[in-house]
């Protein structure tokens, strides 16, 4: 047989019995007790019990018996020195039980622990182990604390790279349009002759970038594979001062080519994107811009 400490759950004093809770063997299970077994050792007690006189809850050791319908006491004591020294080897597991529990601070600490603790090692120990769980409880906080300041630390430090990576794609994007007005003010001085204002400079410098950020596999090496890409994306409606329809002749062959550039254009662009030319004898005879033809 084994022995237990616990609360008395409930107890009909019409029918003189009632239920015990466990504390070591099964915490949530309950022992069946009759009234007899409290009144041969502590009639004072069984009579408080009796007669509905208990305003505290009350607990003792038991001893438990199995039998064919249940597990029920069959010895009561208020005291932990009254019981017999045959128990004495299960104290060390009670003990140990009770000292991680207080230990655990990640689960409440039961109501009945003072007492139970008092009862196994005594009030000193109680007190020590009550101050450990204190000490414990501390730690734990303030380690959630500092976990906290460090997680709003790193808040702060994310908010402030964030501000500082919007500032720099500020700072980039004008130095991009910096850039751009110092590039297509450069084209517009150089090609002044060939460019009929900024606008047909602006287009200038974004065909050029278009040309520059395709990927390397795509890159041009010569005059005509940029003709066959303006064709083919219609590029021509996209950069209208520059670009529009050319007359071409091939001796006595004429016919219109549209997406072309005129001559000063067409070789303006293959300098600048380092394209060899092509040579054929196709020559262009005429020029009429997209901006003039659709009136954009």
């Amino acid at each position: 047989m084994t022995i237990d400490f616990g609360y008395i759950k409930n107890y009909h004093s019409d029918r003189g019995f009632g239920f015990v809770g466990c504390t070591f063997s099964n915490q949530n299970s309950q022992v069946f007790f009759h009234i007899k077994k409290i009144k041969s050792k502590y009639r004072e007690l069984a009579q408080k019990l009796d007669n509905d006189d208990i305003f505290e809850p009350v607990s003792f050791w038991y001893e438990i018996e199995t039998t064919q319908k249940r597990k029920q006491v069959s010895e009561v004591w208020l005291n932990k020195d009254d019981i017999p020294s045959c128990y004495a080897h299960q104290f060390d597991g009670f003990i140990e039980t009770v000292e991680n529990m207080w230990k655990n601070i990640d689960s409440s600490k039961p109501s009945w622990l003072d007492i139970v603790t008092i009862e196994l090692v005594g009030i000193n120990r109680k007190d020590e182990l009550s101050l450990q769980r204190n000490n414990l409880e501390i730690q734990r906080r303030e380690a959630e604390e500092r976990k906290r300041k460090d997680a709003d630390v790193e808040r702060l430090r994310q908010i402030e790279l964030q501000r500082e990576r919007e500032r720099q794609e500020v700072e980039h994007q004008k130095q991009i349009r910096v850039d751009k007005e110092n590039e297509v003010r450069r084209l517009s001085v150089k090609y002044e002759k060939y460019l009929e204002g900024v606008e047909a400079a602006g287009e200038l410098y974004e065909l050029l970038e278009e040309m520059r950020q395709l990927p390397e596999e795509e890159r041009f090496t010569h005059s005509k594979q940029l003709s066959n890409y303006i064709v083919r994306k219609k590029l021509g409606y996209k950069y209208k001062h520059i670009s529009g329809i050319l007359r071409m002749q091939n001796g006595t062959d004429e016919w219109d080519f549209k997406g072309g550039f005129p001559t000063d254009i067409y070789r303006i662009i293959c300098q600048e994107l380092g394209l060899d030319n092509q040579h054929t004898t196709a020559r262009p005879v005429g020029f009429r811009s997209f901006k003039d033809v659709y009136k954009f």
